[in-house]
């Protein structure tokens, strides 16, 4: 499935291109040069999507709880001190 939202991105930005250099001409492809304010925000945010589909569909997404377990394991003292951290610092702020 990754490979498929990987070829749609790659797809829109091709497209991209073509609209980028298309002629200006009023008749043909030239035609989506006049809005172009919303053609290249919504060109670029379906090439965005397409690419981050594609990075999502890459991850295994079965281990995500065990690796984050094991992370957290690991990071105990570090998160133990960032949360003594932010009580003395809220407790600085309100008084």
């Amino acid at each position: 499935m990754h490979r498929l939202f990987g070829l749609l991105a790659v797809m829109a930005a091709g497209l991209g291109v073509y609209v980028l250099f298309a002629d200006t001409a009023p008749s043909g492809p030239g035609k989506a040069l006049d809005n172009a304010p919303v053609a290249y925000s919504v060109w670029a945010l379906g090439l965005l999507m397409g690419l981050t589909l594609a990075w999502l569909a890459s991850i295994n997404w079965s281990t995500v709880p065990a690796r984050a377990v094991s992370w957290a394991r690991l990071q105990r003292r570090r998160l133990w001190l960032a949360l003594l951290g932010g009580i003395c610092a809220g407790i600085l702020v309100l008084f």
